[in-house]
């Protein structure tokens, strides 16, 4: 078992002795790396790995939760049934992400940009490509190291949760559909590696205007009352 792998391992045999479940909050990184055994550095390598995966949800001032984070309200639930709302916001949010994080972005970051990028390329069905997608677009925005903008994206991301989604989703992620964007996926990820900003900037516009393109062709206004 490689180190990483023993870290997460830790971490969560802690989690079922301690009898936590989703919605609970986990203590403080200072209490519970020495508890766990691992440095604060090992520790939070985890928390990211589990934060992609959508395993725990992180807030400023707010600590470490697990599952996902709650939606933002009302506001969020009628956007949710306006896909096209959310491309709209998306495509004016993202790019930026992606410029910011090819400045930004640590080698663990890039890793795990890259990384998710990788899973979507070998992703087989529909589910697991819709996973390793969102931990990619969770991934760029994190590598951006601004909690305000990363905050912007999650509840963007809570939109993109609702319901409408779903039955959106399984229309438009085709095998063509998929393949394209796990290539976008990596055009964006080796823009940000290359430290290029406005490359990275310029390819995730394109991945997410292919989408947009994607949802207008299935006329998704329909979709407005499923949420």
């Amino acid at each position: 078992m490689n180190t990483e792998d023993d870290a997460r391992a830790r971490l969560e045999r802690h989690l079922h002795e301690a009898g936590l479940r989703e919605g609970d909050r986990l203590p403080p990184e200072r209490e519970l790396a020495p508890l766990l055994g691992l440095s604060r550095r090992a520790l939070r390598g985890v928390l990211q790995r589990m934060e992609l995966e959508r395993r725990v949800w992180r807030g400023v001032g707010q600590g470490t939760w697990l599952g996902l984070k709650p939606a933002a309200g009302p506001a969020s639930r009628a956007l949710a049934s306006d896909p096209l709302a959310v491309m709209e916001a998306r495509r004016t949010l993202e790019p930026a992400l992606a410029s910011l994080a090819a400045l930004k972005a640590t080698p663990a970051d890039i890793e795990a940009i890259r990384r998710c990028a990788s899973r979507g390329v070998e992703a087989k069905d529909e589910e697991s490509w819709g996973r390793w997608d969102a931990s990619f677009h969770r991934a760029v925005a994190a590598a951006c190291q601004n909690t305000l903008l990363r905050d912007a994206f999650e509840q963007i991301e809570a939109c993109r949760a609702g319901t409408a989604w779903g039955h959106l989703r399984g229309l438009i992620a085709t095998p063509a559909l998929r393949r394209q964007a796990a290539a976008e996926h990596q055009a964006v990820a080796e823009a940000i590696a290359d430290r290029d900003a406005a490359q990275a900037h310029r390819a995730m516009w394109q991945h997410l205007q292919s989408i947009h393109q994607a949802i207008q062709a299935t006329d998704a206004g329909r979709f407005s009352d499923a949420a």
